[in-house]
């Protein structure tokens, strides 16, 4: 049972084919993403939509000849961030990323920014109803913006959806929908469906909402070299990656790449010191984002390589340098914050505390990773505070490239772990969603509970 799955997002288009029923992933291509638009504002991430819509048509015809029976395409990408379109499918603003940062502006009432006179709107129903998902780039801020702006109305009538969902309608020129992963910080956590009353209080009432649909809807049909293939309702990228962890009830997953997220699955309906997420099968997740994690490794990496005479054209042996001098220094007393951007952890950052004797790679990348694995002590305490995972899920490339770093967060959690070693997540989670739209199984539990039986998701 063969899909073309594929992962969008503005560094870099993926597909694959995955066959649900095998259990296997093949013919991974990669399409760098597009770049922003020339002309817009520094705080503006402004991309061409029709430029992503391409890359998954190109790679949709590359990747079908290889599959004699394919079932359908599936979707997944960037949960925030939006696109206005119309009926068909077509784009009618640019794709406005979930980077863009123009609700920091000041607001031109006075009284602080854009995204401060929203807060002071929203109240508590940022937590009781939008489950604490209120940043600068998800779509209510934009849309905020807009009205605040006097700019709304040139979208009247208009549907403004996420990204993947765009890429989903466009492909097959049909009304877009939304699938509740897609609709983290407009859905209303209590009942699963979108706010209506909220969005004629802050004036939005004006646009044509989406459909929330789940990721099993036909969005329609997409034509490629003379086949006919069923487009499914694409996914959020961060449900669609854990599903492809086979994350299971009671286990904490600690994703580590260029960014960081802590998350349980949940069946709490009421957002506290965490974030509130739509899953599958009507389960939400608790998560905290934005951990400092590699982008902030990758600042301390550019101050020790950037002198000159340091080998720079090799990143990946300075990394590995990095890692195997942590390892072979015991203990550090360097003091490190690694709250080197905004996040989860209070800035600013800083390094103190050092002498000409710790002075050295091994001490700065033993505290790095020591302060790491404290951040996530804490933070998984905030999440949980009764402690009430069993197992920890590492996934991400920095866990697949430190063992130390595991070992301190499991140390620090008192915990067993295991750990996904593929760096395919999102194509692996769309195989297991695949399990359920082929009907080989009832729900994404069982589904995962199947694949762990027979796979280690590596």
């Amino acid at each position: 049972m063969e899909f073309i799955a594929i992962d969008i997002g503005t560094s870099f288009t993926k597909g694959a084919i995955v066959d649900s029923e095998s259990l296997g992933i093949r013919g991974v291509r990669r399409m760098p993403g597009p770049a922003r638009l020339i002309g817009s504002e520094p705080l503006f991430q402004e991309y061409s939509p029709l430029e992503f819509v391409e890359s998954v048509t190109d790679i949709v015809a590359e990747l079908l000849p290889s599959t004699s029976a394919c079932r359908g395409i599936l979707l997944t990408g960037q949960m925030g961030g939006l696109v206005f379109c119309d009926n068909k499918g077509q784009p009618l603003s640019p794709y406005v990323s979930w980077l863009d940062g123009r609700a920091t502006l000041p607001h031109p009432g006075g009284k602080g920014t854009f995204i401060e006179r929203l807060a002071v709107e929203l109240g508590e129903r940022t937590s009781c109803v939008l489950g604490n998902e209120f940043r600068p780039g998800l779509p209510l801020s934009f849309l905020y913006w807009l009205k605040e702006s006097q700019q709304l109305r040139q979208f009247e009538g208009a549907i403004p959806v996420t990204l993947p969902d765009f890429v989903a309608a466009a492909l097959c020129q049909q009304k877009p929908v939304m699938e509740l992963t897609n609709a983290a910080g407009l859905v209303d956590v209590q009942s699963s469906k979108l706010p209506f009353e909220l969005f004629e209080e802050l004036k939005l009432n004006r646009l044509h909402w989406p459909t929330l649909v789940d990721f099993r809807h036909c969005v329609g049909e997409h034509k490629s070299s003379g086949s006919s293939l069923p487009v499914f309702a694409a996914t959020g990228d961060h449900q669609c990656s854990l599903a492809g962890t086979l994350l299971q009830t009671g286990e904490l997953s600690v994703n580590i790449a260029t960014g960081s997220q802590l998350t349980m699955l949940t069946e709490e309906r009421h957002a506290n010191s965490y974030q509130l997420r739509p899953y599958f099968d009507g389960a939400y997740l608790k998560t905290i984002t934005n951990i400092p994690a590699g982008r902030a490794l990758s600042a301390m990496m550019k101050l020790l390589t950037e002198m000159t005479g340091a080998d720079v054209t090799n990143p990946k042996q300075a990394w590995d340098y990095f890692f195997q001098q942590a390892e072979q220094t015991p203990e550090s007393d360097i003091n490190i914050n690694l709250a080197f951007f905004p996040g989860a952890v209070s800035g600013p950052g800083s390094l103190s505390n050092l002498r000409e004797d710790n002075l050295t790679v091994g001490h700065v990348a033993r505290a790095c990773l020591e302060q790491m694995a404290d951040y996530y002590h804490k933070l998984a305490a905030q999440l949980a505070p009764s402690k009430n995972w069993s197992n920890i899920v590492f996934s991400g490339g920095i866990c697949q490239q430190s063992d130390l770093l595991k070992q301190l967060i499991s140390t620090r959690l008192e915990s067993k772990a295991r750990a996904v070693t593929s760096s395919e997540d999102a194509l692996f989670g769309m195989m297991v969603l695949g399990r359920v739209i082929g009907g080989l199984n009832a729900t994404v539990a069982e589904a995962t509970e199947h694949v762990s039986r027979h796979t280690t998701a590596d």
